[in-house]
């Protein structure tokens, strides 16, 4: 394996390695790699030997392939991908299987740095209130309208039980899948997620959906199959708290497909901006059909940017994303390290925590295009989209074609 392949990534991050490359490098699923489904025939003949369909399952924007041989480096992956652009004059629509991470942490609870950054905290236990707080005044808002959540999936917690909140299939999330002690880097970030959304919206229906593991860990092409296979025609509003970087900074290409059908039916997607500082395109929030979400926070000087939120012309709103308070894993504890201290010290959750992030500026925005819907009675999430759009206050100057989402009506206090 090349040297470069696994270097700054986390331990616990099997079946990922990492391109050459300092300001252009990206997650990929080694021995991976996709393909449209119109230029399978076409990239065949220009495939080295030993790649072979992965007939598992498929979606409309790619088919997958597996690497039968080799060392599982990324050389192998992107250098198949160079001899088919090169035989078929580029006309082929092939691409890594780029890894997608639940944006969060920069520090985990091991005090182990992350590879596609992120602020210098993990989630910090709170005292749980006695009932779920609101961030609005209406609590019908959201009525009528289905959220999707693809995410770590859910611990159990009376504030995220049914009917309101719907498991697509086995979404249990895992504390620590290793038994170390330390609690996963993304445990309970699903968790976390779904509880902002019923905050802001708590009225509208959430259907949870598990694409990454508690390490923070998914796909182009699971993310995409389950978008496809998993969410129900009645969700109409997508909530992405995850993303990634990608070759040559380009869409992802099994995500790309699925996104025409949501929004021919009037569905909205809203995605993590990511939280390395950098104006460096992060899909799928770099999408233009999709709306992609930075964070800011509330200060003396006003509405400012976070030194971690990722940036850029790309971004279409930016909403609060430090210090927020939201439904986290219970009866939990873990061991945690606080760089630069070296100590190892232990931390207990009872259901509630507060984290930082665009992962969480994200499900804000998400509530708040469900609670435009009910107010205002519009037939689309798109409907949604174009209002928030086109009547919402500029972002600060860092995100120059953001709006500013703040979710709080007046008199109601932030949690």
């Amino acid at each position: 394996m090349a040297a470069n392949d696994k270097t700054g990534l986390s331990r616990e991050w099997t079946d990922v390695v990492l391109s050459p490359g300092e300001d252009t490098s990206f997650l990929l699923r080694p021995k991976q790699l996709l393909i449209a489904p119109g230029d399978v025939e076409t990239a065949r003949p220009y495939l080295p030997d030993g790649w072979v369909l992965d007939d598992s399952g498929k979606t409309s924007g790619a088919l997958r392939f597996r690497f039968a041989g080799g060392n599982g480096t990324a050389a192998e992956v992107l250098e198949a991908i160079a001899k088919v652009r090169e035989g078929t004059g580029g006309k082929v629509r092939i691409a890594p299987n780029h890894v997608l991470v639940g944006e969060q942490t920069q520090v985990t609870f091991t005090g182990e740095p992350r590879i596609q950054g992120g602020n210098a905290t993990c989630a910090r236990p709170e005292a749980r209130p006695r009932t779920l707080p609101l961030r609005t005044a209406q609590p019908a808002d959201g009525q009528g309208v289905t959220i999707g959540v693809l995410d770590t999936g859910l611990f159990k917690h009376p504030w995220l039980a049914g009917p309101i909140v719907i498991r697509a299939g086995n979404v249990a999330d895992t504390w620590d899948a290793d038994g170390d002690g330390f609690g996963d880097a993304e445990a309970g970030h699903g968790t976390f997620v779904s509880g902002l959304i019923r905050q802001v919206a708590p009225a509208a229906h959430i259907v949870d959906v598990k694409v990454l593991n508690s390490h923070g860990l998914g796909d182009d092409f699971e993310v995409a199959q389950a978008m496809e296979q998993q969410l129900p025609p009645a969700v109409t509003i997508v909530n992405l708290s995850l993303g990634g970087y990608t070759q040559d900074d380009t869409a992802p290409l099994a995500i790309a497909g699925v996104l025409r059908a949501i929004r021919a039916r009037g569905g909205a997607i809203v995605a993590a901006a990511g939280n390395a500082g950098k104006p460096r395109p992060f899909w799928p929030a770099a999408f233009k059909q999709v709306v992609g979400v930075g964070a800011v926070t509330h200060g003396k000087t006003g509405w400012t940017r976070p030194e971690w939120s990722n940036y850029g012309y790309w971004v279409d709103a930016v909403a609060r994303g430090v210090n927020v308070a939201s439904t986290y894993a219970p009866d939990n504890t873990t061991k945690y390290v606080e760089p630069p201290d070296t100590t190892v010290q232990t931390r207990s959750f009872k259901g509630w925590a507060r984290w930082d992030g665009t992962s969480f500026s994200t499900p804000v925005v998400a509530a708040y295009l469900a609670r435009l819907i009910t107010r205002h009675g519009f037939a689309t999430a798109q409907q949604a989209v174009d209002h928030l759009l086109a009547t919402s206050p500029p972002a600060p100057s860092d995100f120059p074609l953001a709006v500013l989402v703040d979710d709080l009506d007046p008199g109601v206090p932030l949690p």
